[in-house]
């Protein structure tokens, strides 16, 4: 299982998924990703920070399960992707523009991609009457 799944806390409060990425991404790995942050898994709509720095590549299987459509009509999941490596950056960036995933971002820095989801949950929460973070 080449991803180290914990919690984490954003400035805000609310508690976000970190997914540390290491070695080689397999389909099986982008798989078990899918179906714990995705409809009906138990972090679905959580927010999410990738980060990369022990990954060293992804199979075509992982980037192809990756890079699938994003579904319009589905709730949104904030994700903010983690890169230093060129390559993996050349990579993630051909498979976001792919999948014209509207609410994920890449960054150099983990600093700069906290920051960023942090600010989306606050604005999500603003438009929620009643809403703290």
């Amino acid at each position: 299982m080449p991803y180290d799944y914990t919690i984490l806390t954003l400035p805000c409060g609310v508690q976000a998924i970190r997914a540390d990425g290491y070695g080689i991404i397999t389909k099986e790995d982008a798989e078990l990703m899918a179906h714990k942050l995705g409809p009906g898994g138990p972090h679905e709509r959580w927010p999410l920070l990738v980060g990369t720095a022990r990954m060293e590549g992804l199979k075509p299987e992982a980037r192809s399960i990756f890079s699938a459509k994003a579904d319009t009509n589905a709730p949104h999941q904030w994700c903010a992707v983690v890169v230093s490596n060129s390559v993996l950056r050349v990579t993630i960036n051909f498979m976001m523009r792919v999948s014209r995933i509207q609410t994920a971002k890449m960054f150099s820095r983990e600093p700069e991609g906290i920051a960023w989801l942090d600010e989306r949950v606050r604005e999500d929460a603003a438009k929620q009457p009643g809403s703290t973070p």
